[in-house]
């Protein structure tokens, strides 16, 4: 498909056929999903898909701007192609040639011989493209700039500087066009890099989610160092754009990939950031005088010829607005909408500007230059008011919500999301009864309206899912908005973004806060009705939106207790029934965001919100809520994430005994509550605890729900991690070894529950020593996993550290050290420094190095893993306990008798706590520790023989004393 341009069209209103309505072709055939192609929708029939009403409709600028482009493009394309059909042409006839005289000629070349050689054509250079935006149509200007960067990037100077990433830094004011150049130089120069990619740098947060999505390019882990990473380690050329790093607190160097390789561009506000370019920077302001009034009279359509009254008049407009490009283009949409003329737009513009300059005391700290592109705006919204239809409503009401959520990539189907959920809430398939019906007519009348647009507000008729569309259209003809039909989204430009909150006075500007997290929280459903990746993708996708919400409008939660007392639910809606309401829709809310924030790993912000929804249902509904357990076992999750591991399992103990009581002990869900509180006790180390919950859950698990049930499975195969913790190696094989023949059976074989029991399984055979068939089954799950997860997932990083392990007990040393040095890195650039997985992975790092004599080595590991492990685990956790443990034995085995003690001691101590004295961990402690003190011993009475008598074989003996306790 790359030798050709295709973009397809569908029909986004069904064809009326009588008393039918029906689309004639659907999307899914109109447009396939196909690489290197682009999709949009035509807002109107099957019959409307060539006939448009006029030339101002989004769906018309669509196509002409897709013709126009491929237009432009098509030249140098189709002239290169001929080029390449003359060669292939001359070489056929070449080949010809020395077929039948054995002789080959070059026909453009006088007919000369010529040694015949066979030649492969390149393929096109690049492979991956994404840019901040679509190339503008009418781009117009900056020639000479990008001259400066071709210069900085490949000019004569690279060959005295090849080893040096090429960065170049682009700043001036907002609306002078910073973006639309670097996506118009990078869309010039597509195939010289072998990748092109963006950073959204408005924010911490948008440029670590940019990074991963490359990460995500390289089939590595989804975060900011894997992105980085797989940049810095490309060896073909590639150029990433940094878009909007206009905060001056921001840390700009921390993206750039490490190294030197690469092109960079950067766009900024802040001047001071030029000092990051390494082959230059360029301040951008108002365009050229004639690049500026073409950009003006392209805007507007003017027709051409243009006489000089057209052109003086256009000098005029460019003059008022400082040739600024994105009060140009605003200024040539209002003039294409026939609000106003050339002639009279600079009336109207002064207008506008005296109502900006009023405004200004609220917003002093505007630059002169932004105030310029206001007033373009200011002229645009009033003309769409004017309109007074339901689009243009609708369209208002539009911009002043996503003035609070991110200005780039806004999914529209955030809002058709919220209205399909909003839909769905106003119908009720199943027939009430009378008494529902009545209570229903009741609460319909006192709930409170809903903080929502009027879009999605349930009115008499059905709600309207092309209203949106409509609206998304109104403000696509003013060139408030632009649509990227690729991925059904739309994005604002940053200037015009401050501008739609700045117009809003400060009430006004609570209140559409509050109406932009609402419709947020509408778009979001809680499980399990979001399964899937698509609702995945989606969730990813508004954590940017997220995150500015909530800056401008926290979540609260009436306190409770304050309104209704004592009171709970049912009583209090009878009392304080609008109150409740309210207080509902609060907690729902947080408890939908948090969700969000837990599933992308941003355990702090969902602790917060989720903590403030347990609290809210304890009070109203109390601790045997259904909503109150699952509540607080999300919390748990979120605490874990954190490393909160006690307030995890008090959560889990509640939910545990208020489950009990409704349900019974041996319910589903309570056995399932209970299986999860096991496999926390284990996690938090206390294995005492773990092994006497899990054998009951087991036991019920069986005996109630049968032993193939997937709960019963789960809680079998917890059972036997458990197992191996207490060196019951037999026990803890056959439990796995039962769980992977069921799963086999009912999952198949290469499931990720199945290949956590082969998982499971594959260390339980390690412990028992039975190494080669543990290394079978290890394998196949790292090959597995790698190929279903990634090769940088926890997980399967998770399955290399376990095969490291077996490779050092079949003395695979270099092959275990590769390993592990490999993994570890990935997984600090997947998880963190202090993630227990990274911990796990050093440990037996420096068990490697210490098998192979590198004492030096394998102690700065062990030395530097300790507190990590006594600051994330605690200094009684057995994880801790087992590195002092490893610790003292690799004093041991340097001799260093009086420090390995030492370390035994404190193990010893500390053991006492968690694992007491029963567990074999501590008995293996205490026997070491007592051996250790009688060597001492024996070495204190040797050295006192050898100084009153020499002993010639006393280094002897203290070679094979040493040898003997070398069990690491």
């Amino acid at each position: 498909m790359k030798q050709f341009h295709i973009f397809f069209f569908w029909e986004e209103i069904e064809t009326h056929f009588g008393d039918r309505k029906a689309f004639v072709v659907e999307e899914s055939s109109a447009a396939p999903i196909i690489d290197n192609t682009e999709r949009a929708g035509i807002y109107g029939d099957h019959s409307q898909m060539i006939r448009f009403s006029s030339i101002q409709t989004s769906s018309y600028r669509t196509v002409i701007e897709a013709l126009v482009r491929y237009c432009r493009n098509a030249p140098p394309i189709i002239s290169r192609r001929w080029q390449q059909a003359g060669e292939t042409l001359a070489r056929a006839r070449s080949n010809e040639a020395f077929e039948l005289a054995g002789t080959a000629f070059d026909i453009h070349n006088n007919n000369r011989p010529f040694q015949f050689e066979r030649k492969i054509s390149e393929r096109p250079r690049n492979r991956h493209f994404r840019i901040p935006q679509v190339v503008s149509s009418i781009f117009t200007g900056r020639e000479e700039a990008s001259q400066v960067v071709e210069e900085a990037f490949w000019g004569p100077e690279v060959e005295e500087f090849p080893h040096q990433q090429r960065r170049y830094i682009i700043h001036g004011i907002g609306g002078s066009g910073k973006t639309q150049f670097c996506s118009k130089f990078a869309q010039d120069h597509r195939e010289r890099f072998w990748g092109v990619f963006w950073i959204d740098a408005t924010s911490t947060e948008t440029a670590k989610e940019s990074f991963a999505k490359i990460g995500r390019l390289g089939e590595m882990e989804a975060t900011q160092s894997a992105g980085k990473h797989w940049l810095s380690n490309l060896e073909d050329p590639w150029l990433l754009i940094i878009n909007n790093a206009d905060e001056p607190s921001f840390d700009l160097p921390s993206l750039f990939p490490e190294g030197e390789r690469g092109h960079i561009l950067v766009t900024t506000r802040n001047p001071n950031f030029r000092v990051h370019g390494t082959v230059g920077s360029n301040e951008f302001k108002g365009l050229k005088q004639k690049d500026a009034l073409l950009l003006l009279l392209r805007a507007a359509d003017t027709p051409r010829p243009w006489n000089s009254s057209v052109e003086n008049m256009g000098i005029r407009i460019t003059d008022a607005l400082g040739c600024l490009a994105l009060a140009l283009i605003q200024a040539g949409a209002l003039i294409l909408q026939r609000l106003c003329g050339m002639g009279d737009y600079l009336d109207f513009y002064n207008q506008y500007r005296k109502r900006v300059a009023a405004r200004r005391s609220s917003t002093a700290s505007k630059e002169e230059d932004q105030f310029t592109v206001y007033a373009t705006w200011e002229h645009s919204l009033d003309s769409l008011d004017l309109r007074h239809t339901e689009a243009s409503t609708d369209a208002g009401q539009l911009l002043s919500i996503v003035a609070f959520f991110h200005f780039e990539h806004i999914r529209v189907d955030i809002f058709t999301r919220a209205l399909a959920n909003r839909t769905k809430a106003t119908q009720n398939t199943a027939k009430p009864s009378f008494l529902a019906r009545l209570f229903n007519g009741i609460f319909a009348r006192i709930q409170p309206p809903p903080v929502l647009p009027e879009f999605l507000r349930p009115g008499p008729s059905e709600l309207d899912p092309y209203r949106i569309r409509r609206a998304l259209h109104e403000l696509c003809s003013f060139s408030l908005i632009s649509y990227d039909g690729k991925d059904d989204s739309f994005s604002l430009h940053p200037v015009v973004h401050s501008w739609a909150r700045d117009r809003l006075e400060s009430g006004e500007q609570a209140l559409w806060a509050q109406v932009a997290v609402n419709v947020l929280a509408e778009s979001i459903q809680l499980p399990p009705n979001d399964a899937g990746k698509t609702h995945e993708d989606y969730r990813r996708d508004i954590l940017a939106h997220l995150d500015l919400c909530l800056q401008a409008c926290p979540i609260q939660i009436l306190d409770y207790e304050a309104l209704f007392g004592g009171l709970k639910f049912p009583i209090a809606l009878m009392l304080q029934h609008t109150w409740l309401f309210v207080f509902r829709h609060q907690a729902m809310t947080a408890a939908k965001f948090g969700y969000v924030y837990a599933e992308r790993g941003r355990f702090h912000e969902a602790a917060g919100l989720l903590a403030k929804v347990k609290d809210a249902l304890v009070q109203s509904r109390g601790y045997r809520n259904d909503m109150t357990m699952k509540t607080m076992l999300g919390l748990a999750g979120t605490y874990w994430g954190l490393g909160r591991l006690e307030e995890a399992v008090v959560l889990q103990k509640i939910v545990v005994d208020a489950r009990t009581q409704t349900l019974g002990l041996d319910h589903e869900e309570t056995l399932s509550a209970m299986d999860q509180l096991g496999r926390s006790y284990w996690l938090n180390g206390q294995y005492n605890e773990a092994l006497e919950l899990q054998t009951v859950t087991v036991q019920r698990a069986k005996s109630k729900l049968g032993a193939t049930h997937e709960a019963t499975l789960m809680a079998i195969d917890n059972l036997g991690v458990t197992y191996g913790s207490w060196q019951r190696f037999e026990e803890s094989r056959n439990m796995h070894q039962q769980v992977l023949v069921a799963r086999k059976k009912s999952l198949g074989p290469s499931h990720l529950d199945t290949l956590l029991a082969v998982n499971n399984l594959a260390m339980a055979l390690n412990d028992l020593g039975d190494l080669e068939n543990a290394k079978i089954l290890m394998t196949d799950v790292y090959e597995q996993r790698k190929s279903k997860l990634g090769k940088e997932h926890p997980w399967t990083l998770w399955a290399l550290c376990n095969l490291a392990k077996i490779n050092t007990a079949l003395k695979l040393f270099h092959e275990a050290e590769d390993m592990l040095i490999g993994g570890v890195e990935a997984a600090k650039r997947s998880l963190g420094d202090d993630h227990l997985g990274v911990l796990m992975g050093v440990g037996e790092l420096a068990r490697v190095y210490a098998f192979q004599g590198r004492f030096e080595e394998a102690e700065g590991l062990s030395k530097d893993l300790l507190p990590r492990l006594e600051s994330s685990r605690g200094l009684d956790h057995p994880d801790t306990v087992y590195a002092l443990f490893k610790m003292a034995q690799l004093y041991e085995m340097q001799n260093r008798f009086d420090e390995a003690i030492d370390a035994c001691v404190l193990a010893e101590e500390r053991a006492q706590t968690k694992l007491t004295e029963r567990h074999p961990m501590t008995k293996n402690i205490s026997s070491r520790l007592q051996r250790l003190k009688e060597h001492k011993r024996h070495n204190s009475e040797d050295q006192q023989v050898m100084t009153e008598r020499p002993n010639p074989l006393h280094h002897r003996r203290i070679s094979r004393e040493t040898a003997r306790n070398n069990t690491w």
